[in-house]
């Protein structure tokens, strides 16, 4: 669970905040990251946070707030953002939360679990530096969740899985969001490049390609191999062109 941080993109509710850090708190997390807080909820955190948070004041102290998502993700190795609305086509695959928690507790490196706003959640862009993406089923007469309830199924999922994580696995560490996001601002630019798509159809094709390379679970040997690959196509495409 040490390897675990939560992330809440701009929490709107100072209460909701103090609600999540108990529910941390309850299923031995710590590693709380606030994305761009309004000044209503803080920092210092304002005092209806405190009410919330009975016995994880300490989870509030150590929060940490950055000023952007890409901020917040920064050394994780794996992504998962939560949602509940339903989209054409998502960026990574979909799994329940009892399926996020076994990927989490198999997996060795830092983890990151993302929730939106209270009003509408993540952004298709926010969605976009995911893994995996989680959900909750919900009856169809009530499908939304509290923030607050949304961690502590995720949590309690995953505090049901602690000890189950195995060793790293062959050919190195997973890479972390920042190297991944590198190679697919490189992927982007080649496929406009090349004629893959086209501006119109590129956000869909980037979906796409996102969730085929986030099945594959790239370690940072093999994301730097592919940014390699990439730039050496372009050379050898350039030299073609000039008649070398």
């Amino acid at each position: 669970m040490e390897r675990v941080r939560i992330v809440l993109v701009e929490p709107q509710e100072p209460m909701n905040l103090g609600a999540v850090a108990r529910a941390m708190r309850n299923f031995g997390l710590s590693r709380l990251y606030v994305v761009n807080p309004p000044p209503r909820v803080g920092p210092p955190w304002a005092k209806e946070a405190y009410w919330l948070a009975v016995h994880a004041e300490e989870v509030l102290e150590k929060a940490q707030v950055a000023g952007s998502l890409l901020e917040a993700l920064r050394g994780a190795q794996l992504v998962v953002a939560t949602t509940g609305r339903p989209r054409e086509v998502y960026p990574a695959p979909v799994a329940p939360a009892w399926e996020v928690a076994d990927r989490v507790a198999a997996f060795p490196g830092e983890v990151a679990l993302v929730f939106g706003r209270e009003t509408f959640g993540l952004t298709n862009e926010e969605l976009e530096l995911a893994h995996l993406i989680g959900y909750i089923p919900t009856a169809p007469e009530q499908p939304s969740l509290n923030l607050a309830q949304a961690v502590v199924v995720f949590a309690y999922e995953l505090f049901k899985r602690q000890g189950k994580g195995v060793g790293l696995r062959e050919g190195g560490e997973p890479a972390p969001v920042e190297a991944l996001e590198a190679f697919f601002q490189d992927l982007g630019r080649y496929i406009l490049e090349i004629g893959f798509t086209d501006e119109r159809r590129f956000p869909y094709a980037m979906r796409r390609l996102r969730r085929i390379f986030h099945k594959a679970g790239l370690t940072l040997g093999e994301v730097q191999m592919l940014r390699g690959l990439l730039h050496q196509s372009r050379f050898a495409q350039r030299r073609k062109d000039d008649g070398a």
